[in-house]
């Protein structure tokens, strides 16, 4: 891996983009402009969170991996709070609307179920979260030696 990931705020972005889809459905959006756009945004962030889980589990060297891991775990969970909008919400954009959307979403939420199995594997097998700072005997001498 030869480049630097930052996770927490790639994280945070598809959060954010989550939440956007999720206000979309809420509203009384017209579908003829903005159907395509959303199932473009699903595919991404499905595609997305993927991409970041692998990346995150090739990098076992990531000092916060754990907390990583634990944020990719809730992003996962409000992917799947939006797909369920999606299939059975009332708005414009969704199953009940388009009959169609139902074995995209089917789809998507089986790939993310998957994803968060694959994430509570690496949490359980994985240290828990140290509110203590990571430092050698060696290192806090050497640190503290001109005091």
């Amino acid at each position: 891996m030869g480049k630097r990931i930052n996770f927490e705020d790639n994280i945070f972005i598809l959060n954010t983009r989550i939440r956007m889809i999720r206000d979309l459905l809420i509203l009384d959006t017209d579908p003829d402009i903005f159907l395509d756009k959303t199932l473009t945004d699903v595919d991404f962030i499905d595609a997305a969170l993927a991409l970041l889980l692998r990346n995150l589990i090739d990098n076992t060297r990531l000092i916060e991996r754990n907390e990583q891991f634990y944020n990719l775990y809730e992003t996962e969970q409000q992917f799947l709070s939006t797909l369920w909008d999606l299939a059975n919400g009332p708005g414009t954009i969704s199953v009940s609307s388009y009959p169609v959307l139902q074995d995209k979403i089917a789809i998507l939420r089986e790939h993310s179920l998957e994803r968060r199995k694959t994430v509570e594997d690496h949490i359980s097998t994985g240290e828990t979260p140290s509110s203590e700072p990571v430092v050698s005997s060696d290192e806090l001498n050497e640190l503290l030696r001109d005091f």
